[in-house]
């Protein structure tokens, strides 16, 4: 008999372990660095926190969120995994408060210059009041979606006393929750830290990313002739 003999084929599927583990290696090349790089950066910075802001920890993924385009239509946040998004939280009136936070994140997407393609800015609204028509223009460019007060209180940290409108938000590209700035926080300081986290993931793209609901410049049918609503 021939010493070089085949080892029999066992039965069932052949090679399916085998391109199990191919398809697991494949996702750790492609999202250790964007892990590596977040832990690195953030979670061992100055002793476990980052140089400003609050480190969501443990993580708290996107969760089901009821939420709505302005014309009505159910949107789920999950489909925008792969942006780094900026979330805010204000009633539709939007205050002088409200404007300076959307200001705020304007500008922190304008700085991201050739990253701007992986940036998406979220405003949720917190009531069914009207939209204040005189932000549409300044917030072009912005998801604006209206959101379950009560649903987001679960998922978005606060300080003690803190209201939902004030701080900024920032979910990685995998969809979770990964850092706070205070209400009133230094947009010089929190810009430096969302620039860093920009450039140190420009290695790793996302495959496929959604289309933004992008809110209309102007107001919607009927919005323009009904004043904002009070702030509540």
């Amino acid at each position: 008999m021939n010493a070089l003999q085949t080892r029999p084929v066992p039965a069932g599927r052949p090679g399916v372990p085998r391109r199990r583990l191919a398809l697991w290696l494949l996702a750790a090349v492609v999202l250790l660095p964007l892990l590596a790089t977040l832990y690195v950066g953030l979670v061992e910075h100055r002793g476990g926190k980052p140089a400003y802001g609050e480190l969501v920890q443990p993580q708290r993924p996107v969760p089901a969120l009821t939420l709505h385009t302005l014309d009505g239509k159910p949107f789920d946040l999950r489909r925008l995994n792969g942006y780094w998004l900026m979330l805010v939280a204000a009633p539709g009136a939007c205050d002088a408060a409200c404007q300076h936070l959307l200001f705020d994140m304007r500008q922190f997407y304008l700085a991201a210059g050739n990253d701007q393609y992986r940036v998406a800015r979220v405003w949720l609204v917190t009531d069914d009041a009207p939209i204040n028509p005189g932000v549409l223009a300044p917030a072009e460019g912005t998801v604006i979606l209206r959101a379950d007060a009560s649903q987001l209180r679960g998922w978005l940290p606060l300080a003690q006393g803190e209201g939902l409108q004030g701080p900024m938000w920032l979910v990685d590209p995998l969809g979770n929750l990964m850092l706070r700035f205070p209400a009133h926080f230094d947009p010089v300081r929190a810009l430096s830290v969302f620039s860093k986290l920009l450039y140190n993931t420009q290695s790793w793209k996302a495959r496929k990313l959604e289309a933004l609901p992008i809110a209309p410049a102007s107001p919607p049918a009927g919005a323009s002739s009904t004043s904002p609503g009070t702030r509540s």
